[in-house]
């Protein structure tokens, strides 16, 4: 049998005051009827190409092709500025925060998409939308409160930093928490 890993391939975020303090003012206003799985700050990254469960022999070719795709690419500037759901407004599955346009982090994750499918990974479904996961919705009491709450700090501005590494992750479970584990990484140059 061969071993395998959950594999995604991203870019870290260390959360500075102003994204915690939005962070932390959006989880203020669900209530104890919410249903909803905050994902925590320490975890916070931009991913860039999900691999999925992959064979660890491939783990070096995956390493070797990252090296290539982000061979040519400066460390860039991304800026988180906006707050978004995936779903609809009926249904919400994901609040996130958003980057605004990144011409930078499209041409990195288009590359990435290039050498990936070189190995065999399959093209991503649908348009790169670059965002920080901040939490999955199971459900919500009462949608248009919370709808409101999140239009009533909806920002231009959450966060900028300098995107300098693309790291390999392994994505492991520890009961219902998420673990990730760095397997390798590739400075930008």
């Amino acid at each position: 049998m061969t071993a395998t890993a959950r594999l995604f391939i991203a870019i870290e975020v260390l959360p500075d005051e102003q994204f915690l303090t939005l962070y932390n003012k959006l989880k203020s206003r669900t209530t104890k009827l919410d249903k909803i799985n905050w994902v925590q700050p320490d975890l916070m990254h931009l991913t860039l190409k999900f691999l999925g469960e992959t064979p660890v022999e491939k783990i070096p070719d995956i390493s070797e092709n990252l090296r290539v795709a982000c061979k040519d690419m400066p460390p860039f500037a991304v800026n988180l500025g906006r707050i978004g759901l995936f779903g609809s407004r009926y249904q919400p599955r994901v609040l996130w925060f958003g980057v605004n346009d990144s011409e930078m982090l499209q041409t990195l994750h288009h590359s990435i998409e290039k050498q990936m499918r070189k190995l065999g990974f399959p093209r991503t479904i649908g348009n790169f939308v670059p965002h920080l996961t901040l939490a999955r919705i199971n459900k919500i009491d009462d949608k248009k409160r919370f709808l409101q709450h999140i239009e009533q700090i909806q920002t231009e501005q959450i966060q900028s930093f300098t995107a300098k590494e693309v790291i390999l992750y392994q994505s492991m479970l520890h009961g219902h928490v998420p673990v990730y584990e760095k397997v390798g990484g590739i400075f930008l140059s």
